[in-house]
């Protein structure tokens, strides 16, 4: 029966492992000096080597005649292993076995020797466990058996109870990068004697995301369709089901220019190809993604377009991926309402130019002396003088000597008020 590639280019030693030097270095010095833990987390993104990695470790730990922390692989223990016949290594898929009488079974097994050194215990997936199950085994992973190891890995670590987490040793898997990941596919396709281009292994390694399993499984789609042919970019993209990137660039530069017409008639030609929207417009949006970073590296002007497109795309796409056979008119009402939203901004700026006054001339005012305030009037007599220099340009009178003020009957006092501010006025 045929293996898949996966499967068949497992790494089968540390040296093997690409892009995570941190971690096999780490395991490997902890071998050498025997300061093995007793529980580790493995976790990072699929694909990245988490249950690769704990398999080497299990068959190294257990190894008779270790070389420098790698497992010579001819000795009984280590021939075992690698066969799956090995009593002391056990995989647990923890997505189909996460009850608590799953987590009690494995308590129960944890107290029988080993074989050999170690009895290692390799938990896939391990936040697939109930919260019942990760309470039955706190305990046992807390203490166990001094001959015992756990290996719990994961793609989403957050999901393990905080008490869990702080009994682990853990380890990030980083995601390959494309150089690694390019040059050992090149080698993997040339020992297959696999023929593809660099521009189809390009597309390959960008469309995994970092996921050694993902490109595996991809090429192994490609080997069987185009075993006796040379893989180009072109049957890739007919295998995928994705769009040549002469498609996003006429789409980007629709929406670029508003140009409706041009965008519904790139849709229409997605459409009448069978391709899956919502696969496109996450496409497009990884597209969008390198003219943003492009723009920002040269600093461009279009930085600020690129940056609002790909928020809205990035809101709708939800909507296209719900809508099912209904993705075509999501997708096209998406493009209209960016368009539109472009037009509307540039009325509204047009807008603000009309509504803008030229500014006024600055007129140039002598400075206003300051006002020069008289003294309060003394009296009524004194108040009379001022009233009749003011309207009736009398001078006033050179000397003034107060009088002192003498009682006077209510009656009397306004009698004499009147005799002195009753003036003829003079009309001019």
């Amino acid at each position: 029966m045929y293996t898949a590639l996966y499967r068949k280019l497992r790494p089968i030693r540390f040296s093997d492992i690409i892009d995570q030097q941190h971690i096999v270095r780490t395991l490997t010095n902890q071998i050498i000096h025997g300061r093995v833990s007793h529980a580790y987390l493995f976790c990072g993104v699929r694909g990245t080597g988490k249950t690769s990695c704990a398999k080497i470790f299990a068959r190294a730990v257990n190894c008779t005649q270790p070389n420098l922390g790698e497992a010579c692989g001819i000795c009984a223990s280590c021939v075992e292993i690698a066969r799956g016949a090995s009593m002391d290594v056990i995989e647990i898929d923890a997505a189909s076995n996460n009850g608590v009488d799953n987590i009690r079974d494995l308590r129960e097994e944890v107290r029988y020797p080993p074989n050999g050194k170690y009895k290692v215990y390799i938990i896939d997936e391990v936040h697939m466990l109930s919260t019942g199950a990760f309470n039955a085994l706190l305990k046992t992973l807390e203490e166990p058996p001094p001959q015992v190891i756990f290996i719990l890995a994961t793609t989403d670590p957050q999901k393990i109870p905080a008490t869990i987490h702080s009994r682990l040793m853990r380890f990030d898997f980083h995601r390959i990068s494309p150089d690694s990941m390019t040059a050992a596919l090149a080698g993997y396709m040339a020992d297959e004697g696999i023929i593809i281009n660099e521009d189809a292994l390009a597309y390959v390694v960008n469309i995994s995301d970092g996921a050694m399993r993902d490109a595996l499984s991809l090429l192994d789609r490609l080997a069987g369709l185009y075993f006796d042919q040379e893989i180009t970019l072109e049957n890739a993209l007919e295998v995928t089901g994705s769009m040549s990137k002469d498609v996003f660039v006429t789409l980007f530069h629709a929406l670029l220019h508003k140009n409706p017409a041009k965008a519904l008639g790139t849709i229409d030609d997605i459409s009448a190809k069978g391709r899956d929207f919502a696969q496109f417009t996450d496409e497009f949006l990884g597209y969008l993604r390198d003219i943003m970073v492009s723009e920002v590296v040269s600093g461009g002007e279009a930085l600020a377009q690129v940056v609002a497109m790909v928020g809205h795309f990035s809101q709708v796409i939800r909507n296209i991926k719900q809508a099912g056979s209904g993705g075509r008119l999501a997708l096209e009402i998406a493009c209209i309402e960016w368009i539109g939203r472009l037009e509307g901004g540039d009325k509204e700026q047009k807008s603000e130019v009309r509504k803008e006054r030229p500014p006024k001339p600055v007129v140039e005012v002598a400075p206003v002396a300051p006002a020069v305030v008289a003294p309060a009037p003394k009296s009524a007599q004194d108040y009379a003088e001022r009233i009749r220099q003011r309207y009736l340009g009398e001078p006033a009178a050179e000397s003034f000597v107060a009088q002192p003020a003498q009682p006077m009957q209510p009656d009397e006092g306004l009698e004499r008020l009147r005799g002195m501010i009753n003036f003829d006025i003079k009309v001019v």
